[in-house]
């Protein structure tokens, strides 16, 4: 997971509206309170599969999903079904059990109906106990896998980016995807806390995403084997390659595509642009969660800025310093939602023409799905899509088939984090 606040959470009861509601219980927890889910009229929610701690989901071409357990197993849904055995269990080299480490992220190869190649994002073991101690921290990692039929070689492990250090246990991010451009885009969240400096530099006084000699708080993009495009930002004098760990400080990253970040979770390509299109989701600290869209050695300004102004400032906003890059969507903590995750843009002719060109996102925190429309101005108009949502959730989403059509799959942790459940928004 991202950096969620802890609060008590209460999911409020109202009445329907101009929604279609669905009432059920609340994780299934004896002597819960029910909640209420409002949808879209028309739309259904179905739960798919329950899974321990689903964290990321990932879609093969014939129509299977896979679904990752954060302790470092992955599952797969089989015509609508959970297969019985896990397809990948590593969980005895992945650090999950402290802070916000795991298993965290999933992609499918382009190629995969060819090869069976599948790539994880998982915090590795390197060391007997998992601590915050820096000569014994573990390491974020980048691994390729191949799967057949339906399960995945723990024996196949390709090791594409190793010595992501995750010091102080969160800020891990951990997601993964291909863009139209056939490279594999990754995301890597600050670590909490700067592992060069230690504890006293933490929250906003970590700058680490602002140097350019690491890969944390950046979105990076390789090729399927590892290998570094020639287009990236980052390449020629002064720069090398940080698969294996950090380099000298002034010495650039030749894997790094973006940075400036602070946990950017989640993130999705758009299916209905021409090119590669990244719109990136960065949780924010204390003030502001964003929306960047992803421009090719940009810098979105995290520990400088948060949303479209100053760290921690609502007012000490508008056009950011020189050489950095305001978000393309942002909301406030002041609206109850403070902690976005998933992202999904919706596919054109999908839904009608309301949703062309759509972006939905959903928060953790408020357990919504909300949905971002261009307003011909060249900004964003906002509005829900479902709320009422389990407590713990979404976590993550994304569009695949779902029998003979194309629906919404979304994961929530929710009421008991140690339980889960995948979920699927669909027009029947």
């Amino acid at each position: 997971m991202t950096s969620f606040r802890v609060r008590a959470l209460v999911v409020a009861i109202a009445g329907a509206v101009a929604w279609g509601t669905a009432v059920t219980g609340s994780a299934g927890v004896a002597g819960a309170r029910p909640r209420v889910e409002k949808l879209p009229p028309g739309f259904t929610d179905t739960v798919v599969a329950t899974v321990s701690r689903p964290i990321a989901l990932a879609a093969t071409p014939d129509g299977r999903i896979l679904v990752v357990n954060q302790s470092g197993v992955i599952r797969v849904v089989k015509n609508g079904k959970l297969v019985k055995a896990p397809a990948l269990d590593i969980s005895a080299q992945v650090c999950a059990t402290n802070s916000e480490r795991g298993m965290l992220g999933i992609a499918v190869d382009p190629s995969f109906s060819v090869n069976g190649f599948v790539y994880v994002y998982y915090t590795f073991k390197k060391f007997p106990k998992c601590k915050r101690d820096i000569a014994n921290v573990p390491v974020n990692r980048v691994s390729r896998f191949t799967m057949t039929g339906d399960t995945i070689s723990a024996a196949s492990e390709k090791i594409l980016i190793d010595g992501m250090i995750s010091f102080h246990g969160n800020h891990n991010a951990g997601d993964l995807g291909f863009g139209k451009d056939g490279m594999l885009y990754v995301s890597v969240g600050d670590g909490g806390c700067d592992y060069t400096v230690g504890l006293t530099a933490c929250d906003a006084a970590n700058g680490i995403a602002q140097s350019l000699s690491n890969l944390q708080g950046k979105v990076l993009r390789i090729t399927p084997s590892g290998g570094i495009p020639a287009d990236n930002p980052f390449t020629g004098a002064g720069t090398a390659r940080c698969n294996a760990g950090a380099i000298a400080a002034g010495q650039k990253c030749q894997e790094i595509y973006l940075f400036g970040l602070r946990n950017p979770f989640r993130f999705a390509f758009d299916p209905n642009a021409a090119a590669t299109r990244l719109f990136v989701n960065d949780t924010g600290e204390s003030t502001w969660e964003e929306i960047d869209s992803a421009v090719k050695g940009a810098n979105y300004g995290w520990n400088v800025r948060e949303g479209p102004c100053a760290e921690g400032s609502t007012t000490d906003c508008g056009t950011p310093p020189a050489g950095m890059t305001n978000p393309v969507f942002w909301y406030a903590h002041s609206t109850g939602c403070d902690a976005i995750t998933a992202g999904a843009f919706v596919p054109n002719g999908l839904w009608g023409t309301k949703y062309n060109g759509g972006y939905l996102y959903s928060d953790y925190v408020c357990n919504k799905i909300l949905l971002i429309v261009p307003n011909g101005s060249g900004g964003w108009t906002s509005s829900a899509f479902a709320t009422g949502l389990d407590v713990g959730g979404p976590i993550a989403m994304r569009f695949a088939a779902n029998g003979t059509k194309t629906a919404l799959y979304y994961t929530t942790y929710t009421a008991n984090v140690k339980k889960g459940q995948v979920h699927v928004i669909a027009q029947p």
